[in-house]
């Protein structure tokens, strides 16, 4: 069995995942999958209301992650739909951040590339470093992002600028990647951690309930037409009121108190 790449603890709320896997943070399928596995489990930990990811940085803060492992992904191409079904696996593992029904932010700086930056597509807020250098380079060798890239990206930043920087390769720096909408917060790196745990705390203290019908109806209105959107939110809106935590939310504030949520 590998080693775990993984460290997973729970503070505050807030279920933290870190990522080592020195020199590079290079990212393997068995990785990914420990990944997937590890938020799958917070995900169902009722001491958990926020998923926060991020790694170990490498070479004295330098890298975030190199990305997958490319030979393992050349080895897939011995197996009969071996790369369809890489492309597959990871995908799912990527997008779990996404599927789980809680918020997860993910914190990163330094230079993340290829699978490192797709994953982080995924989650629902990013924080950055100030030395973020973020890429996605797939094309200088002439291949494509193959970790949902294509499709998070446009949705994130608008088309014309995924495109931009999809058939560039182009490097994005911390301010730019907050300009564009993709990042939420710069923080100096050396404070970079503190300050999103804080960040990841703050929005713990609200209701876990609230905060996955939020997501719902975020993530599952975003694919609708408008007409359909709003009936959708309502039917969250309405199933969210009729929880315990709303019922002391609203007691909470007409008493002017600060609620205790139960989930």
């Amino acid at each position: 069995t590998l080693m775990s790449v993984l460290t997973v603890t729970v503070e505050n709320k807030v279920g933290k995942i870190i990522l080592n896997n020195s020199p590079l943070n290079i990212l393997e399928m068995a990785h990914l999958q420990e990944i997937e596995d590890a938020v799958k489990r917070l995900d169902e930990d009722d001491n958990v209301s926020v998923i926060y990811f991020t790694v170990a940085q490498q070479k004295n803060g330098k890298i975030f992650s190199a990305g997958m492992d490319l030979d393992e992904m050349l080895a897939t191409q011995q197996e009969e739909n071996g790369i369809e079904e890489y492309c597959r696996v990871s995908k799912r593992n990527y997008s779990c951040f996404y599927f789980a029904k809680k918020p997860v932010v993910y914190v990163y700086d330094g230079i993340v590339r290829g699978g490192g930056c797709e994953m982080s597509l995924f989650a629902d807020v990013r924080i950055a470093g100030e030395k973020l250098n973020l890429a996605l380079p797939e094309i200088g060798i002439g291949i494509i992002p193959g970790g949902g890239g294509t499709q998070t990206l446009q949705r994130l930043i608008g088309q014309s600028r995924a495109k931009a920087l999809i058939y560039t390769g182009a490097t994005l720096n911390a301010e730019q990647a907050k300009e564009f909408g993709l990042v939420h917060e710069v923080f100096p790196s050396e404070t970079l951690q503190e300050k999103a745990i804080e960040f990841a705390e703050k929005m713990a203290q609200n209701s876990p309930q609230g905060l996955q019908a939020a997501k719902r109806a975020i993530n599952q209105g975003s694919s609708l037409e408008i007409s359909e959107a709003l009936p959708f939110e309502t039917k969250v809106f309405v199933e969210n009121f009729a929880t315990e935590d709303a019922k002391e939310g609203i007691r909470a504030f007409k008493e002017k108190r600060r609620p205790v949520f139960k989930n």
